[in-house]
């Protein structure tokens, strides 16, 4: 098997770009190398726990402090599975702070260095545990959040928390004598994708709903949904929850419906207007 077939492409983000360019040009290189390993191994973290869960992984996408692993598993897998995988990243860190600590017994590295490897280890790694999405901690949040509510509440309720929380740190950014411009655009860029991730939201959702048709529900646990008869198929969707399966029950008739044949009319039949009572009617035909 050919090399690119077992590990996902690997891209460099602009942000990273930027800084390899400004380091070259300042010449602070090696210190940028060191950032750069920092992440790389983080990254790899997720990729091995992704692998071993049989995750199929699209790319890796490298920030300056921290990346992004694409996939399309996470919609569709166990709550378990991905709370793993997010903290397998963050996990490399304290790796990282091991080998650093027997580096720094052995006397292999420069002190100087050796002291910007466990400050820039610890600057990634609580950068990446902020509550802002798409960040380790962002995720962290949606997957607590998706444990008690429906997946379209939990992604819209995560994506607000993390606009408002990037938001007071840009505040008091701007508001400091002391602030650095690098770190306000990092936090800027970051803000500019959560507001695209907040305009693609329906489609996030669709997604989901189009992974679960797709996808047999092999989960045990089932969460009946108790809906009015004049609900359309798109608001009963809007509360499936990820970790389980769904049973219909019509409020006006207490007629069970199950959500495969829901996603099956949506889907497949394209009703896309359809209510509830419209398909419990057609299915009784």
């Amino acid at each position: 098997m050919k090399i690119r077939n077992k590990f996902p492409p690997l891209s460099i983000h602009p942000t990273l770009w930027f800084s390899i360019i400004a380091s070259i040009l300042t010449g602070t290189l090696l210190e940028m190398m060191l950032i750069f390993s920092i992440v790389l191994i983080h990254e790899l973290g997720h990729y091995l726990a992704a692998v071993h869960y049989g995750w199929k992984v699209r790319r890796i996408m490298l920030w300056m402090f921290g990346g992004v692993m694409e996939t399309d598993e996470h919609v569709s897998k166990p709550l378990r599975e991905e709370c793993i995988i997010t903290l397998a990243g963050p996990f490399q860190h304290v790796i990282i702070f091991i080998l650093l600590i027997s580096v720094q017994q052995l006397g292999w590295l420069n002190p100087s260095l050796l002291a910007l490897g466990f400050q820039y280890n610890t600057t990634i790694l609580l950068f990446n545990l902020l509550p802002i999405w798409p960040l380790d901690g962002g995720k962290l949040a949606f997957i607590t959040l998706s444990t008690f509510l429906p997946f379209r509440k939990a992604h819209a309720y995560t994506i607000v928390a993390s606009i408002l929380f990037i938001s007071i740190i840009l505040i008091v950014l701007l508001t400091s004598f002391s602030f650095i411009l690098s770190t306000v655009l990092l936090f800027a860029f970051i803000l500019w994708e959560n507001r695209l991730e907040w305009k693609q939201r329906f489609y996030v959702f669709m997604r989901f709903l189009l992974k679960r048709f797709e996808t047999e529900q092999v989960t045990k646990k089932v969460f009946p949904l108790v809906v009015t008869s004049d609900m359309r198929l798109i608001d009963v969707f809007s509360k499936f929850h990820r970790q389980y399966r769904h049973d219909i029950f019509i409020k006006d008739d207490w007629h069970v419906m199950d959500e495969a044949t829901c996603l099956h009319i949506y889907f497949k039949l394209k009703q896309h207007q359809a209510t509830i009572k419209e398909v419990s009617q057609g299915t009784q035909k």
